[in-house]
C-alpha cells in the first residue's frame, strides 16, 4: 500500500510566479456560486460570480480589458485558453435552461453583458421611480 505522499498521481499546483494561474483540477471541481442564474436572481448570481471571478484575477474578461490578440500571436493561445474557462464559470453557474441561451457566445464578455441587459434592472430603475412618482401625483 502507498502512502499519499508516494502516490504515483501528482497534484496539479498553481504557478507560485503567477498568482493568478489556475489548475486543470480548480477549473473542473469549483463550485463557482450557490446562487445558480434562473432568468430571475440575476443580482445574487452576478455578484456571487464577480467575486468569484475577481478572486481567480480574471476579471479582464468579463469587462472587455483582455482583448484578443491576433490569432498569429503567441498570448493567443494563452488569451484563448483562459477566456474558454471564464466562460465555462459562467455558464456552468447558471441553471442548464439559461445556460442553453448563452453558450453559442464567443468570448465571456459577451455572455455576461447578454445576462445584464437581458435580465438585470439596474439600468429602468430610474424609468420605474419616474413612472411611480407619475402616477402617484
Amino acid at each position: 500500500m502507498t502512502s499519499e505522499s508516494e502516490s504515483s498521481v501528482a497534484e496539479p499546483t498553481p504557478n507560485p510566479s503567477n498568482p493568478q494561474s489556475v489548475t486543470p483540477l480548480e477549473n473542473n471541481l469549483l463550485t463557482i456560486t450557490g446562487h445558480k442564474f434562473n432568468g430571475n436572481n440575476y443580482n445574487q448570481w452576478s455578484h456571487s460570480v464577480m467575486i468569484f471571478i475577481y478572486g481567480k484575477g480574471k476579471d479582464d474578461y468579463i469587462t472587455g480589458t483582455a482583448i484578443s490578440p491576433e490569432e498569429s500571436s503567441a498570448r493567443y493561445r494563452m488569451w484563448k485558453a483562459e477566456n474558454h474557462m471564464v466562460m465555462s464559470w459562467l455558464l456552468n453557474s447558471m441553471t442548464i435552461k439559461m445556460g442553453e441561451n448563452f453558450m453559442y457566445y464567443q468570448i465571456a464578455k459577451e455572455i455576461w453583458d447578454a445576462t445584464r441587459e437581458t435580465y438585470s434592472n439596474k439600468d429602468n430603475t430610474s424609468a420605474i421611480f419616474e413612472i411611480k412618482g407619475f402616477y402617484m401625483t
